[in-house]
């Protein structure tokens, strides 16, 4: 029997750039309820047998452990705008993430991993890099460019999103939950700031 997986970064959502995030997903995103963990995607969704998915977790915490070896803080990933991309018939509005190289390059390691998982060739992944954080999903492009101006407002700041962990998602009866984090990172410490906030 196979079982449906696809690799995500995700991140630390007690910030304020999360939260504006997760609340314009609630608003215009589908598949906002069958996927509620804020994340990137960065291997796409792929099949593999029940019986190596073990084998498959723990290839990827070894690949990931020496990737990041004692090298987990201060990783943050920062957005360049606001795109569309079209699938089908749907339009996909996003916030398109800058790739930095050691990112980039974990990508292509653990894509490998989990493309020699694969054994039916039909069923290959494409090897394609682009990966964006969907905030919305739109059939009527109406609906697309009302929601596109509202974006704009909502997302005039840029910020970025520190990294909590690379998860190992899997699909059970349309729902992806958080199968495993193959490597957390560690949260930024933003409370000696509020503390002086409130000293002063």
């Amino acid at each position: 029997m196979n079982t449906k997986f696809f690799l995500g970064l995700t991140f630390y959502p007690d910030n304020s750039f999360s939260k504006i995030i997760e609340s314009f997903r609630a608003r215009f995103d589908e598949k906002y309820q069958t996927n509620p963990y804020l994340h990137l995607p960065i291997v796409p969704p792929f099949e593999v047998e029940a019986t190596e998915v073990k084998k498959l977790q723990q290839e990827l915490v070894e690949e990931l452990e020496s990737f990041y070896f004692e090298n987990t803080s201060n990783h943050n990933l920062k957005f360049s705008g606001l795109d569309v991309h079209e699938y089908k018939k749907n339009k996909i509005l996003y916030l398109n993430p800058i790739i930095e190289e050691e990112l980039a390059l974990c990508q292509e390691s653990v894509f490998a991993i989990c493309q020699s998982y694969i054994h039916d060739r039909e069923k290959k992944m494409k090897d394609s890099k682009k990966t964006f954080l969907t905030i919305g999903r739109f059939q009527d492009p109406l609906h697309l460019h009302s929601s596109i101006d509202l974006a704009k407002k909502e997302f005039q700041e840029f910020t970025s999103l520190a990294y909590q962990s690379i998860c190992l998602f899997s699909k059970n009866n349309g729902i992806w939950y958080r199968e495993a984090d193959l490597v957390t990172f560690e949260k930024p410490d933003v409370s000696f700031l509020q503390t002086n906030g409130q000293n002063v």
